[in-house]
């Protein structure tokens, strides 16, 4: 990558369909910084001196996403050269490249079952974490949709949309590192 080239590059997409891992790897690759709204409300909260679920309770009970979504367009309009691992960075950040993963169900909660964050969740099974992602998926379209008047599921909200469901994790990086390649 020539110095002189600016991209930013968000990541959303749905439950377990690889997100962090790849933009992790794409960051590292690229040599770009790496954003995660995880690490902005982790921030935040230290901030307010809360523990990160603390502050997600405050921002739920509060109607606070302004918040982070300020954050993330102030890091839009100051940064260049970044990923940005987020549901809603691409909408605050619309002059980035877009990219959507998407996962089949069957296969989201297999990973649910065997990722370290999955194992957080403590799922007593596949049923469980499916239904479980299930329902949190449903509660982000519809909390998203009247919020911010947007369908999250709509491809052509984004430039790249890959189904990660029956590739692997180095098949997807490729994809995205041959895309963004060919745009810059």
């Amino acid at each position: 990558m020539g110095d002189d080239v600016e991209l930013k590059i968000t990541i959303t997409g749905g439950l377990y369909s690889g997100k962090s891992c790849v933009a992790k790897v794409i960051s590292e690759t690229m040599d770009y910084t790496y954003f995660s709204v995880g690490e902005l409300q982790r921030k935040l909260a230290v901030e307010k001196g809360m523990s990160i679920m603390e502050y997600n309770d405050y921002v739920f009970h509060n109607n606070l996403d302004y918040e982070v979504d300020n954050k993330t367009i102030q890091i839009g309009r100051e940064k260049d050269n970044f990923i940005f691992d987020a549901r809603l960075a691409w909408y605050f950040i619309p002059d980035s490249f877009k990219i959507y993963l998407k996962v089949e169900i069957d296969i989201a909660a297999k990973r649910a079952m065997t990722s370290e964050r999955g194992k957080s969740e403590k799922y007593n099974s596949r049923q469980e974490a499916k239904q479980r992602i299930i329902e949190r998926r449903r509660l982000e379209i519809s909390r998203f949709k009247d919020i911010y008047n947007i369908n999250i599921e709509n491809d052509s909200n984004y430039d790249l949309v890959i189904d990660t469901s029956h590739v692997t994790v180095e098949e997807v990086i490729e994809k995205i590192l041959e895309k963004v390649r060919s745009v810059i």
